[in-house]
């Protein structure tokens, strides 16, 4: 049966937060005809079990392992049937109204290819998910041993802030994956997800190819609620080489110059001893100090990048 919307919501590990988010969905009663999609990457926390005992409407695929957030939404994409997908992050929560008013924007406006919220923190604030396209010159801002020259400062400010006001609805370079409702045909033109990119960019890219069939807006008037981050944080090494990765992958498929991936491979490579060295060196100092929460906090992000110079460099070179 053809449906307004499909909803497809990629979760691991997260069964209190998926409970909770689609409760919220079946809150909605706005008239519309809504399919969810929850892809499971391989949950050992019950959450397909939860989900079939107290959502038996919601269409379930249970993959063996964590195939990748990616992968899991092209899946849920390949069983829609809505004119719209909703890309939705198992910790958001839906607000009254957000469902029917995105749907009736991109009703309205044909030439946008895509709409997406505001995303609210816990704290009550506007999160910044709306960013210009990453250029290489903003990437080389990430890079300790380059980021004191400060040349690439406006590059990179350019990139993470540019002039994005909160309040004000626009038509945006991309958006953050969060929260994102897609014409669908829109999507399988594009061919979905790279699915290259195992966990962070991938929303990147797919905005830079969406953005060559018509508008991304981001629509402020709409609220969905997110908790943020929850997942990422948990296993931050796996994010850490993730994203490394799919930062090389990015420059690669959008960079014309060719040169400009290799210099960027280059420079990681010899950027992150000295961050390992400084990150061991703040996690010492702040023990020493007493400050157990900062050790702590410093001594996670040690370990992430000291698993991507020891594991994840291999992969990073292959992108």
């Amino acid at each position: 049966m053809a449906a307004d919307l499909s909803i497809c919501i990629v979760n691991w590990n997260g069964k209190a937060m998926l409970l909770d988010l689609l409760a919220s969905i079946g809150r909605q009663g706005e008239g519309l005809a809504i399919q969810t999609i929850v892809v499971d990457n391989g949950s050992a926390d019950g959450s397909v079990g939860a989900v079939a005992g107290a959502f038996g409407e919601v269409e379930v695929i249970a993959n063996s392992c964590n195939a990748g957030f990616g992968v899991a939404n092209n899946q849920a994409a390949h069983r829609a049937r809505g004119r719209y997908l909703l890309l939705l992050n198992n910790d958001t929560l839906v607000r009254a109204g957000a469902l029917r008013t995105l749907v009736g924007f991109l009703d309205g406006h044909p030439n946008a290819v895509a709409a997406a919220p505001r995303l609210v923190g816990a704290d009550g604030r506007t999160q910044q998910t709306v960013r210009a396209l990453p250029t290489f010159g903003a990437l080389l801002d990430r890079l300790l041993i380059l980021k004191w020259t400060r040349l690439n400062r406006r590059a990179y400010r350019e990139y993470r802030d540019g002039e994005f006001d909160p309040d004000r609805p626009a038509a945006v370079a991309q958006v953050a994956a969060a929260a994102l409702m897609i014409r669908r045909e829109a999507f399988e033109a594009v061919g979905g997800f790279d699915e290259g990119f195992v966990f962070g960019v991938e929303d990147v890219d797919l905005c830079a190819r969406l953005a060559r069939l018509g508008e991304i807006h981001y629509r402020p008037e709409v609220a969905i609620d997110h908790l943020g981050r929850v997942g990422s944080r948990a296993n931050r090494a796996f994010v850490y080489t993730a994203y490394e990765c799919g930062y090389a992958r990015y420059l690669r498929k959008h960079d014309r110059r060719g040169w400009a991936v290799w210099i960027y491979k280059l420079l990681v490579t010899l950027d992150v001893p000295v961050r390992v060295a400084l990150l061991a060196g703040s996690t010492v100092v702040n023990r020493l100090r007493g400050r157990r929460e900062r050790a702590g906090e410093y001594g996670a992000r040690l370990a992430a990048a000291t698993g991507f110079l020891m594991t994840g460099m291999g992969r990073f070179w292959r992108e």
